[in-house]
């Protein structure tokens, strides 16, 4: 297992399942581009539940930013070709609804040290 920020368009919506334990979870799909403009398809799951929060008000196409723990996996396509993946657990994640203003407009902005008036 390896730490990875990705980002990339949720496919398709969670599914929030629980545990036998009784403990919810969330699993989603993921599709990062690559720099060759092919899609990576990475299977995301997480236990937080603010994680769970966030992906259960998101939709298909929607841009989330994943952080968490994976590993490479392979399958075979329906074509016969082999593809690779990544299997992620989700501890945090991004979306831009999240996202507020970087910069506070120019009339509230609080005057600088040492600037002139």
């Amino acid at each position: 297992m390896f730490d990875v920020l990705l980002s990339g368009r949720l496919r398709g919506g969670a599914q929030l399942r629980t545990a036998s334990n009784g403990s919810p979870f969330a699993t989603f799909r993921l599709a990062a581009a690559s720099k060759t403009g092919e899609s990576l398809l990475c299977s995301c799951v997480s236990f937080s539940q603010s994680v769970i929060d966030v992906v259960k008000g998101l939709g298909d196409g929607d841009s989330l930013a994943v952080s968490g723990e994976a590993a490479i996996s392979t399958w075979q396509g329906q074509d016969g070709v082999a593809r690779l993946g990544l299997d992620v657990t989700a501890y945090a994640v991004l979306s831009a609804y999240h996202v507020g203003r970087k910069r506070t407009p120019a009339a509230t902005a609080a005057p600088r040290a040492g600037a002139q008036q």
